[in-house]
């Protein structure tokens, strides 16, 4: 069965989740989780970046960022050898996550862009206790 409703055709074969803290020094620990979930996967460098993107999103634009707050990430393998992999964050009050085009010289504002390119597809919803921004490899 799968975690994500949206995603029906997509049945969840196996899936991982855990908890990281919402601080900076978090997202070594994130790469980490997802090198040790996917070892022998051809995209692993591009789940790795990925995930680390969408981690740093959730530290400095949520309030998992916030002293004692966190996110979640969840890597799923799906029946049709799909990898789905959700970051899911206490949420903010902005929009929802969007990819914008920066200039040359912003030091900012490539995360999003770099999953566009990158992921097979992605998206972000309103979860549970916040944001769920998510994308498969």
């Amino acid at each position: 069965m799968s975690l994500h409703a949206a995603h029906p055709l997509h049945p969840t074969q196996s899936a991982r989740a855990r908890w990281f803290p919402g601080r900076p020094g978090s997202i070594s620990q994130v790469r980490r989780f997802i090198a040790e979930e996917l070892p022998s996967h051809p995209r692993q460098d591009d789940a790795i970046l990925l995930t680390s993107e969408l981690a740093t999103n959730a530290i400095e634009h949520t309030r998992s960022g916030q002293h004692g707050d966190g996110f979640f990430v969840t890597v799923e393998h799906t029946c049709t050898e799909i990898v789905r992999i959700t970051v899911h964050d206490s949420g903010n009050r902005q929009q929802t996550p969007h990819v914008t085009k920066p200039e040359t010289d912003d030091e900012h504002g490539r995360g999003l862009f770099i999953v566009d390119a990158l992921a097979d597809r992605w998206g972000s919803r309103k979860g549970w206790h916040g944001q769920e921004t998510w994308f498969e490899i």
